[in-house]
């Protein structure tokens, strides 16, 4: 069934988001019988949210004290940013002679839903479309060691699609830097797409360090 989500996706997809809010601190415990009470499931697919999260480096297993959240600093997010935006704008770069007309049309499209998505104020639509689009353009290129590397950094760094619901204001801009992105890709301008394509990526990563920092310091203040 295209787009179902299991019980462990759901939970995944909750305990993600409250990290990345910042509703767990880093070091504080995740508490099972809670977290299944409080999305009314039984323990089994939050003890596997759970390891999911610990393989992706979000959470800890310390003895006697079961998970423990483990934070992105804003330098490791920072990273993380910068490292997409140099493979994510290579990719561009190397999926300019491999796209065809009907590839265009389907980002084109893609990125219509996209602007529904705003207008409706669907942050979880938007992520995975904004997440569709970005693949779309890399799909035909031969160098598939190269695809599979940014699908697996989209898959273990999941938390950078929060990106919206921290910063929604980055939406219409993105929006926008799409269609810029279709229009270069169109023209076959090798240079300008792998440039923006990084500056795209980076301008993300801004905005959600960016709001991070004033989300501590307003906890700061009201501490």
């Amino acid at each position: 069934m295209v787009g179902y989500k299991t019980k462990v996706d759901l939970i995944y997809e909750v305990l993600l988001q409250k990290i990345a809010k910042g509703d767990y601190q880093d070091g504080e415990r995740l508490v099972i019988s809670q977290i299944s009470r409080e999305n009314n499931v039984s323990d089994i697919p939050v003890r596997e949210a759970v390891r999911r999260l610990e393989s992706e480096g979000y959470v800890s297993v310390i003895a006697n004290q079961g998970a423990v959240v483990r934070s992105f600093s804003k330098e490791r997010l920072s990273e993380i940013f910068q490292i997409k935006a140099v493979l994510e704008g290579y990719a561009a770069r190397l999926s300019v002679d491999f796209l065809t007309p009907q590839d265009i049309e389907d980002l084109r499209r893609c990125n219509e839903k996209l602007r529904r998505a705003l207008e409706k104020n669907n942050m979880k639509d938007y992520s995975r479309l904004n997440k569709e689009f970005h693949l779309r353009i890399y799909l035909n290129m031969p160098q598939r060691e190269l695809y599979n590397m940014i699908q697996d950094l989209w898959k273990k760094y999941s938390i950078t699609t929060t990106v919206f619901s921290l910063a929604p204001a980055r939406m219409e801009e993105s929006i926008e830097e799409h269609e810029e992105i279709i229009r270069l890709l169109v023209a076959k301008d090798y240079e300008q797409v792998e440039k923006l394509m990084r500056g795209h990526k980076m301008r993300a990563g801004f905005a959600m360090l960016r709001e991070m920092e004033q989300r501590e310091a307003k906890n700061q203040r009201e501490g």
